[in-house]
């Protein structure tokens, strides 16, 4: 099938670029016969997807063959706010943490409401692409908090299918508003949410298409958030799975750790123990419904003719850690939290891949030049336009990330992300605040950023060129911190002016 665009186009893409930049037509109006040529977009975004220890691509084998071999896989992408909310408030909005104020799930410093609070809803991807006349959609998961308002409906979507519940990380038994109707999803097969996110996207894309409007998607299943199981057509596929024991797998020696993982590394110990491999059989089995969603976006993309005029982005909110260094989830500093998937593949982008530094707040302002927008200057992150092109000169070396804790309470991080009935021990699963900054070298941490005052903080140094897996602290011992005084004052200083960043100063 052919789209409506693609019948009527008369005038060549590289035609209209010329005319844009001779000022003749703006980038949002240049486009032939009334109809507008600029591509889509459909930004994929799985849920707690490393791409240090899960084998992504051969789990994902026709998401590897449909988007990664057809376009640029960045091997070196980073989710500096490596929690489900803060990551995707910073996807949203092209910023940083301390620049959106979410750097949790919940709490002053995290969640939903302080999201809105902030103003972020007014200057996403979403309002920005709509102001700009594309049909904008998602499907699944949103921002941790949405369930205490469930039928708020943010600026900038056309079509709006969120979750409500934290049941949709069950797979069943979940909520969505659907454009302001409460549809209660339930145990049928049919009811699987990775599922109903991939139909709705063929739904969403397909009237598109018909319509000669350009769009943006956004497809977020909870897939392989735990607890999700496979779908039920792979049960049978899904068998029991050890996770991969790499070096840092239940780390002997955590004397070198900060107070908190050395005070419960006991308990830790047990709980991965327990429940990782299974937790990690089920992740496999997820990502299979996974690939199918990528399979059948693709797919119809294709059937509508939007494919060769389509970007497609596939990527994490954030990595896991699978049992390194003793810990469950996330939120942590260390690679296994913070290197995510992130491949790209559309118009113009030759396959291949690269080492640039990519990060999530790189994608609000990379969608934006694709619409031919500008990339507005409060966005902390850099388009990704150069790097796709094979051109990483003068490129970023370092970022920041951070953490904002669970909260006095306990309750303001990971605990917003349990399903009513199954919160495990707190103390077994979250961890301080932190703020750190990472090299191409180095990784830097400064420990209970908001707990305690700057002289009572704990620190962490690892030279990832000697120590890949963050095995040895540097400046545990007093000789530590003698030998890389230089090196810890250098990084003190650039984390300083990182945290200070706005905007173009970021970048």
């Amino acid at each position: 099938m052919t789209s409506h665009r693609t019948l009527r186009r008369s005038l060549t893409t590289a035609a209209i670029a010329a005319l844009t930049l001779s000022g003749f037509l703006s980038s949002a109006t240049a486009q032939p016969d009334g109809v507008d040529d600029r591509p889509n977009i459909v930004l994929i975004l799985a849920d707690d997807l490393d791409a240090t220890t899960t084998p992504v691509w051969a789990a994902m084998p026709r998401t590897a063959q449909l988007i990664r071999d057809r376009g640029m896989e960045f091997r070196d992408s980073f989710a500096p706010l490596p929690i489900c909310c803060a990551s995707r408030a910073s996807l949203l909005t092209g910023e940083y943490g301390h620049n959106t104020g979410v750097l949790t799930n919940s709490g002053e410093v995290g969640g939903f409401e302080t999201f809105r609070a902030n103003g972020n809803e007014q200057h996403t991807i979403a309002t920005y692409l709509q102001d700009a006349g594309y049909r904008t959609g998602m499907a699944g998961k949103y921002l941790n908090g949405l369930e205490d308002d469930p039928g708020h409906l943010p600026p900038g979507w056309d079509d709006w299918n969120a979750g409500v519940d934290n049941f949709l990380y069950t797979g069943y038994n979940y909520t969505l508003n659907e454009n302001g109707a409460m549809v209660k999803y339930g145990v049928a097969p049919a009811d699987y949410e990775t599922d109903v996110i991939r139909d709705k996207s063929a739904e969403f894309i397909t009237a598109a298409a018909a319509s000669g409007e350009p769009f943006f998607w956004y497809a977020a299943s909870t897939a392989p958030h735990f607890p999700i199981p496979p779908a039920p057509r792979h049960l049978t596929q899904t068998v029991p799975t050890a996770a991969p024991r790499s070096p840092n797998y239940q780390e002997a020696d955590v004397s070198d750790k900060p107070s908190w993982l050395v005070d419960t590394a006991s308990v830790r110990y047990a709980t991965i123990a327990a429940t990782n491999d299974p937790d990690y059989t089920n992740r496999l089995g997820a990502l299979k419904a996974l690939d199918d969603m990528v399979a059948g976006i693709v797919d119809t993309l294709a059937r509508t003719g939007e494919l060769d005029n389509t970007y497609l982005l596939f990527t994490s909110d954030n990595g896991y850690s699978l049992g390194a260094h003793r810990l469950t989830q996330k939120m942590a500093p260390y690679e296994e939290s913070l290197r995510v998937p992130l491949a790209i593949a559309g118009p113009g982008i030759s396959a291949g891949a690269t080492d640039a530094m990519a990060l999530t707040i790189d994608l609000a302002p990379t969608i934006l030049s694709w619409a031919g927008l500008p990339v507005p200057e409060a966005m902390d992150g850099r388009s990704l336009v150069r790097p796709l092109a094979g051109d990483g000169t003068g490129w970023r070396t370092d970022f920041t990330a951070e953490y904002g804790g669970p909260g006095a309470d306990g309750r303001n991080g990971i605990a917003q992300e349990q399903v009513p009935g199954r919160t495990p021990p707190m103390y077994a699963i979250d961890m301080p605040s932190w703020s750190a900054v990472r090299t191409e070298r180095y990784l830097y941490v400064r420990w209970y950023e908001r707990e305690r005052p700057l002289g009572e903080r704990e620190y962490e140094l690892y030279d990832l060129d000697s120590d890949p897996y963050q095995l040895t602290n540097l400046i545990k011992t007093p000789d530590g911190r003698a030998e890389h005084a230089a090196t810890v004052a250098a990084l003190d200083a650039r984390l300083a002016a990182l945290h200070a960043c706005t905007g173009t100063s970021c970048r």
